[in-house]
């Protein structure tokens, strides 16, 4: 009889233990949201809500992400999408085994195809720069495309592009790959470069993009650093954005993730030169 109230007792203890750890970790989504959006408007740095919910799964990340971003597009559409982590080096240093996507806000969108752009870093929590490759939608897409046959006939230009995320978190030391897309993947701004249709593209996996900056290089990659192919990022982005809900319109801006690494904005003058499809020039002060 002893023997069984102890087992009994133990059974009930774990029982308990297992429903508080359950309750405690389960994610909250629309708080954890609206701490986020709180930290964009206010101008301070992301929370890490992986610390506070241990057991944030990537479903989770992506939900989170959607009430944010609703709440901070107010009504108003994406300008587009971007693509995430598409890197080995990049999943490897937060602890993801995919790539991620998230909205492109409208307010971030900068011109970059005629003038120098000037970006002020005051208005970053964490300047980060990102040389990609950017493709515009020439049809809506609304239902998921079987392949990226499909997709090419839906792309009206590609464009050399700058990225600018905001990677500033209460502490990047517990930062994890969920806790960046909760944010949406730190979407802040991005300079787009002279458009080029794509029947005049030349083969984008081929191509090396080089930043300089003062004239020094600080960034070298090649096309086909995001997923090992553009074509294969850009129609990933594209497949999981629709997943998440979200619906794409003609002049949507596509970004397929860095080519290279991505680097801090140190101030000074930037080139980013991807030859033969453009020049993006920008300073940063």
């Amino acid at each position: 009889m002893r023997r069984r109230r102890a087992v009994v007792m133990i059974l009930g203890a774990m029982l308990s233990c297992f429903l508080f750890a359950a309750g405690a970790s389960a994610m909250d989504v629309e708080r954890g949201a609206e701490k986020i959006h709180a930290a964009a408007e206010g101008k301070r740095p992301f929370p890490v809500l992986s610390a506070e919910y241990p057991d944030m799964t990537e479903a989770d990340s992506y939900a989170v992400q959607k009430a944010y971003s609703l709440k901070r597009l107010k009504g108003a559409r994406p300008s587009g999408f971007k693509a995430g982590l598409t890197t080995e080096a990049t999943m490897k240093r937060f602890g993801a085994s995919t790539p991620f996507a998230a909205p492109l806000f409208p307010e971030g969108a900068m011109d970059g195809s005629v003038e120098r752009v000037v970006v002020e870093r005051a208005s970053f929590g964490v300047l980060m720069l990102e040389a990609e490759i950017a493709f515009i939608l020439g049809e809506a897409i609304e239902a998921p495309l079987k392949d990226a046959a499909e997709l090419r006939e839906k792309v009206a230009a590609v464009a050399p592009a700058v990225e600018l995320p905001d990677l500033s978190f209460t502490d990047m030391k517990l930062l994890k790959a969920v806790d960046i897309n909760a944010s949406a993947i730190s979407s802040k701004a991005w300079i787009l470069g002279k458009q080029v249709p794509l029947a005049d593209a030349p083969d984008l996996n081929e191509l090396v993009p080089v930043v300089t900056l003062d004239g020094a290089e600080v960034n070298r990659g090649k096309g086909s650093d995001a997923l090992g192919d553009q074509w294969k990022a850009v129609f990933w982005l594209v497949n999981k954005m629709l997943e998440e809900g979200w619906t794409m319109r003609k002049g949507d801006v596509l970004l397929t993730g860095a080519l290279g690494n991505m680097i801090p904005g140190k101030p000074g003058d930037y080139v980013y030169s991807i030859e033969p499809l453009g020049t993006v020039r920008f300073v940063v002060r």
